[in-house]
């Protein structure tokens, strides 16, 4: 059964700044991070838990782009996968992540 894919606002934003961020230096470099990111994002309709489990924060599942981590969670009952946020893999992951979950508890 094939899920849904659904990009929270927070993911959509992150996808904004981290192509507007690569176009800097090459358009391609940007061109090239969308386009493996809707490859392996795509992967999730029919392989939502292909990836594994975010050590950190069990609520999420982590999937790995170049040089950029993104947090996701399957909804089975929903056929849903949400993709939570987009984050650079040299930054305090968990530090955003709780940061991120504490905005959305309030």
């Amino acid at each position: 059964m094939s899920h849904r894919i659904s990009f929270l606002c927070e993911a959509r934003q992150d996808i904004k700044d981290i192509t507007s961020y690569l176009s800097q230096y090459y358009a391609s470099t940007a061109r090239n991070f969308a386009t493996k990111l809707k490859k392996q994002v795509n992967q999730l309709k029919t392989l939502p838990l292909m990836y594994p489990v975010y050590e950190d924060d069990q609520l999420y599942r982590r999937m790995v782009i170049d040089d950029y981590l993104l947090f996701y969670s399957v909804e089975e009952k929903r056929n849903l996968v949400i993709i939570h946020r987009i984050f650079h893999s040299k930054r305090d992951v968990s530090q955003q992540l709780l940061s991120y979950n504490n905005r959305m508890d309030e």
